[in-house]
């Protein structure tokens, strides 16, 4: 899977771009509903067919082969892809035309990074009123607002130790995306608009080679 819409335009260079006539090109990486819509344009005028498949899950899920596929495209060009998803995920979800699964990849991952954000706040909260940091990562994980990814996360978050599993470049990429796609809809979403702000702020400062988590460091230092 590429990382960007610069990194697929690379790929699909002069040379690959003359062969491609009557084949499919499968696009995995997480790019905008509109860069989306561009390369697929850029394929279809080559004669090829194009389907957007961004998958949902980190590295643990690829290796597991439970990752979640969320197709978009025409629906007729999909149906013999299902069991090459199948081989990658535990689960593949057609959202329809393009664009609309590459959406659904930005919502996933805007509520991942403000997932993200709120456990770090709320952490920083509970030192800050002094309780012991493993019993409040304890009563969190038994309550109802434990989650699969509290699970995955709370151990770095508690020993601020952050090995990736997701680096918080490409979560802070995707942020940026959702942004762009806000703007020029000209909505109000404060939510994934200031935790943007943030991820952006820790890449700046140095955490992009580590896990997303790592926001919980700028959130830190904000309240030394």
């Amino acid at each position: 899977m590429i990382s960007n819409y610069s990194a697929a335009l690379e790929v699909l260079n002069e040379n690959v771009l003359s062969k491609i006539k009557g084949k499919k090109i499968v696009n995995m990486s997480t790019i905008s509903p509109t860069e989306s819509k561009a390369v697929g344009k850029l394929v279809i005028e080559n004669n090829g067919k194009y389907i957007e498949a961004p998958v949902s899950g980190s590295v643990g899920a690829a290796t597991a082969g439970v990752l979640l596929i969320l197709v978009g495209g025409n629906e007729a060009d999909t149906k013999d892809l299902y069991s090459i998803f199948d081989i990658l995920g535990s689960k593949t979800y057609y959202f329809g035309e393009l664009g609309k699964a590459t959406g659904a990849k930005l919502v996933l991952n805007s509520l991942l990074g403000i997932f993200g954000e709120a456990y770090s706040e709320v952490l920083l909260l509970a030192q800050n009123f002094g309780i012991d940091t493993e019993t409040i990562v304890n009563a969190v994980s038994d309550s109802r607002m434990s989650s699969p990814l509290f699970q995955e996360k709370k151990d770095m978050l508690a020993n601020r130790e952050y090995p990736a599993a997701f680096m918080l470049k490409h979560m802070t990429k995707d942020l940026k995306l959702s942004n762009e796609e806000i703007e020029n809809r000209k909505l109000s979403l404060p939510l994934i608009e200031d935790t943007t702000k943030n991820y952006s702020e820790a890449l700046e400062q140095g955490y992009g080679e580590q896990d997303m988590t790592a926001i919980f460091e700028i959130l830190s230092k904000k309240n030394d």
